[in-house]
């Protein structure tokens, strides 16, 4: 699924992986493209990790997707389950 930041696309997420993306403190804006568009508006903070989790269900016809904002715990557990996306911005 494509996945963009800020108005801007940073890549291409499969099943078990990730990406690691460094912004500056304020509000971004993160979408997940798929059969739907979610949105999910993050507020950063200096010195600061967040973890999104993003939940693939099938649709009527392709994968849809939802973002979820997760704890540091949760997102370290889901992060060493998965593959780092080479040449993630």
């Amino acid at each position: 699924m494509d996945v963009v930041l800020d108005g801007k696309p940073v890549g291409q997420t499969v099943a078990k992986t990730y990406m690691e993306l460094e912004v500056t403190p304020g509000q971004h804006t993160l979408i997940s493209k798929a059969e739907n568009d979610d949105v999910l508006n993050v507020n950063t903070e200096a010195g600061k990790n967040y973890f999104v989790w993003q939940e693939v269900k099938m649709g009527m016809l392709y994968a849809r997707s939802l973002l979820h904002l997760s704890d540091e715990e949760t997102g370290k557990a889901g992060v060493r389950e998965c593959k780092l996306i080479e040449g993630s911005p």
